[in-house]
């Protein structure tokens, strides 16, 4: 499929997907669009029926007509979009790269966040999982700061802070699964070993319990203070998906979660400075009061080159 035709496609999933539009609504949008090649005043009546169709059997996107207030369009499983992660990250993204193309003669004005290296590998790793391929890996390790050899049985990807990464079976621990990160990744090639999808492996049960990718902690129950600032931003973009408000007091509400206190999830909480405060576990809240007095020493300890 052309890459023009694609855009042409979520051009019009996001155009509708914005309000209930009349046909000539969609022709007004049409008519200033970047994909408008021939610079048509109007989508042909035959040519947008025919999109419509090939939305729907591609995407699975369904475009229907409100006779009953005028003949009016809009996406009729709009929920079951927004119910399928993967299918609505999809959308999300080309609905963006859809919308940043158009704006190419605006480039000063739209700033944007560059995606790491390894991008380039998730083909060859979504066909590896399809087909239950090994992969042969060539992998660099930061924190050995060596570069190593191993075959790989993936089971999932995920995305994660403009990273993606690979959780699978290595060949250097068989009994484990590990998580890669994809721009750690030199080299990677198919191979013909064929390997068994563990029955019981869940990649949403995997991360569950997780904030971001790392799982070298166990997952406990952590409660935090939140001020009328934080809880707001915690409302809209919960931590952790097991987030709940428990009880308020006064100017404060309080989160509880059942997450691993990993790093990440650690650097998260930090984010919101002195916006929360850790309640429990007790451990926790020793790791924020320990850095809370280094923090302070350091700044009062008067240096000799100050």
């Amino acid at each position: 499929m052309a890459a023009h035709q694609v855009n042409v496609y979520f051009w019009l999933i996001d155009a509708i997907a914005s309000g209930h539009l009349t046909r000539q609504d969609i022709n007004n949008r049409w008519s200033r669009c970047r994909y408008n090649d021939n610079h048509e005043d109007e989508i042909p009546e035959r040519r947008f029926h025919r999109y419509k169709q090939e939305i729907e059997e591609i995407f699975d996107v369904e475009i229907k007509c409100d006779r009953a207030r005028g003949c009016v369009y809009y996406i009729e499983n709009k929920n079951d979009i927004n119910g399928g992660v993967t299918r609505k990250w999809l959308l999300n993204a080309m609905s963006v790269h859809s919308m940043l193309d158009q704006a190419q003669d605006m480039s000063e004005a739209i700033l944007y966040e560059d995606i790491p290296l390894g991008t380039q590998y998730l083909t060859s790793i979504v066909d590896a999982i399809r087909t239950r391929t090994q992969l042969k890996v060539t992998y660099h390790n930061f924190v050995r700061n060596e570069t190593y050899d191993f075959l790989l049985s993936p089971y999932c990807l995920k995305a994660f802070k403009q990273r993606w990464y690979v959780a699978g079976c290595p060949s250097t621990h068989p009994t484990e699964t590990r998580v890669y990160a994809l721009d750690r990744i030199q080299r990677i090639e198919l191979t013909n070993n064929v390997f068994t999808y563990p029955k019981k492996f869940n990649a949403h049960t995997f991360f569950a319990p997780y904030y971001g990718v790392f799982r070298n902690v166990d997952p406990k129950k952590i409660i935090i203070e939140a001020n009328e600032k934080s809880t707001q931003f915690l409302r809209l973009l919960p931590l952790h998906t097991s987030q709940k408000e428990i009880r308020q007091h006064l100017n404060y509400t309080y989160f509880e979660y059942f997450v691993a206190p990993t790093f990440d999830f650690i650097q998260e909480l930090r984010t919101h400075g002195t916006d929360i405060r850790i309640v429990e576990p007790a451990s926790l809240v020793k790791v924020f009061k320990d850095e809370a007095k280094k923090a302070y020493q350091m700044y009062c300890k008067k240096k000799k080159t100050d």
